[in-house]
């Protein structure tokens, strides 16, 4: 029997998910999550597998092998509601543009970016926009099964797969939001890049999480500078602003920001580590090399390959040249085991 604890963590970060966030959608203590994933509690309660999949958006089988894994034979799929109850911070006109594209006709969107900067809490959002907005209904599909759509009404199909064609040559009124590390080249997609939180939304999402920490944590004149420090070392990604705001129960945030000066990744886990490497994964070797290189040298000289890891959210624009964001670079820079390129750039790549 494969360990519940690994299972679920390879879940999560496969969706991009923290151990917060999962907490979140699956309505579970964030310290049941720690304890399953680190091995403390091997026997989940039946509910507790339940809600853990349902807030993963496991199809049939990924599901099934959940409840295996935790001892518990496999029931029926339920369907969990369309967004979570947690305010978003900071993505109010990525969300009012996507739901726009839908309302306007647009039958599938593919929003790609880097792990961690927040696609699946989009997603989240926009589909509870249109369903308690619109009246549309919310189908989820982290599969690439054939859901059951009713042609009567206008549906969205939320799914982290690239979708079967046929969905939307069959159903008519059927609208499909992709969340995925790089396009899908599915005919008719239309590619919704998502940048990485402004620094005022930043700084605002990381005093949120700051205050679970810390309830008493102001943000004022003193700390306002470090603060924007830390949201920019950081790239303004969701995931690495939730994961450094635990460190504020040890630093100031003036110390903390010394401290991801001289290793980003460092504060952040090694989480932070796994889902950065899903993104460099989905590189072809050429793509590779060039990231190498810009991370090393600060400069890629091939605009179609500037595109695609662009697309990927691994470099964004500073004016007229492109820049590797600080995670990416020390993810591809970090010193490691194994082979290595000219000058001791390490080749970080899963297998």
């Amino acid at each position: 029997m494969r360990d519940f604890g690994e299972l679920l963590r390879r879940h999560r970060i496969r969706v991009g998910l923290t151990q917060q966030q999962l907490a979140d959608f699956a309505m579970v203590s964030v310290r049941a999550i720690r304890d399953l994933e680190c091995g403390r509690t091997r026997s989940p309660r039946a509910e507790t597998v339940r809600l853990l999949a349902d807030g993963l958006r496991l199809d049939d089988d990924s599901r099934a092998n959940l409840l295996e894994a935790g001892g518990r034979p496999a029931g029926p799929v339920s369907v969990p509601p369309p967004a979570p109850s947690s305010a978003i911070v900071g993505r109010e006109n990525e969300a009012a543009a996507l739901v726009g594209l839908f309302a306007d006709g647009q039958r599938l969107v593919t929003v790609t970016g880097v792990s961690g900067v927040g696609k699946t809490r989009l997603a989240l959002e926009v589909a509870g926009e249109l369903h308690f907005r619109l009246g549309w209904s919310v189908v989820w599909l982290p599969s690439s099964r054939m859901p059951a759509v009713d042609d009567d009404q206008d549906t969205v199909l939320v799914t982290d797969h690239s979708p079967d064609t046929r969905l939307l040559q069959t159903h008519p009124r059927l609208r499909i939001i992709v969340t995925s590390l790089a396009p899908t080249g599915t005919p008719g997609e239309h590619v919704f890049p998502l940048a990485p939180l402004d620094d005022d939304a930043a700084v605002r999402l990381l005093v949120t999480h700051v205050r679970r920490v810390r309830p008493g944590f102001r943000q004022e004149a003193a700390n306002q500078a470090a603060l924007v420090g830390l949201v920019r070392e950081l790239d303004g990604l969701p995931s690495a602003l939730e994961f450094a705001a635990g460190w504020f129960m040890v630093y100031s945030p003036q110390h903390l920001l010394e401290r991801l000066r001289t290793n980003p990744l460092d504060p952040t886990s090694a989480h932070l580590r796994d889902s950065l490497r899903l993104s460099l994964s989905t590189l072809d070797g050429e793509e590779r090399e060039a990231l190498v290189r810009m991370a090393d040298r600060g400069y890629v000289d091939n605009e179609h390959i500037a595109r695609a890891l662009s697309v990927r959210g691994l470099i964004r624009r500073a004016g007229p040249r492109y820049e590797v964001l600080n995670l990416v670079r020390a993810a591809v820079l970090e010193p490691v085991s194994g082979p290595h390129l000219t000058g001791g750039v390490a080749l970080t790549w899963p297998c």
